[in-house]
């Protein structure tokens, strides 16, 4: 067998393996379609192993839509009733320069009170170097009113952080009302 040959074969073994690789679910099984996106304002569904569990008490999860090219863009609104627990999800990469906070002042701690953060990293996730991780941002709503949440990517705010760059996302605000 030629060089040529050779080196082509491996070629196409490698990408093979490597489609073969992204082609599984995180349980290992065959990946689904995902199909069109929704932004659902449910809970994820989907089965994780019980060496992954998530984070709880999160309430209502509202999954922030990824790879969004907007670098200040505005989402919501988020209704919820007063007493209601709810969660914004973020997907969390340091390696990809998404690394995302509360920014200052905060929403108005009469309407909402901050319960925590917390994070969730699938076993595939976890198996990557460089893999990233969802990042839970937990609120409950006391009152009625409304005010808003910004959320800042410090890598697209942070002149300071060495990964600064111009054109990625900076913030992303979710206007919230609480009945």
């Amino acid at each position: 067998m030629s060089t040529i040959t050779r080196r082509t074969s491996a070629l196409l073994l490698t990408g093979l393996a490597l489609c073969a690789a992204g082609c599984q679910s995180d349980d290992g099984s065959p990946a689904k379609s995902a199909g069109p996106s929704s932004s659902s304002n449910s809970p994820s569904t989907s089965p994780s192993p019980s060496s992954d569990p998530k984070p709880t008490g999160l309430g209502t999860v509202h999954q922030d839509r990824t790879y969004s090219k907007d670098l200040d863009r505005t989402e919501g609104p988020i209704t919820v009733k007063r007493g209601e627990r709810f969660s914004i999800a973020m997907r969390q990469n340091i390696s990809a320069r998404a690394d995302w906070s509360v920014a200052k002042p905060g929403p108005s701690a009469a309407v909402l009170r901050k319960v925590g953060e917390s994070s969730y990293q699938t076993a595939r996730e976890k198996e990557l170097i460089g893999g990233g991780h969802t990042k839970y941002f937990t609120f409950e709503a006391l009152k009625a009113g409304q005010t808003r949440i910004v959320l800042a990517n410090s890598f697209g705010t942070d002149k300071s952080a060495g990964g600064y760059s111009p054109d990625l996302p900076r913030t992303v605000t979710y206007r919230v009302t609480v009945r």
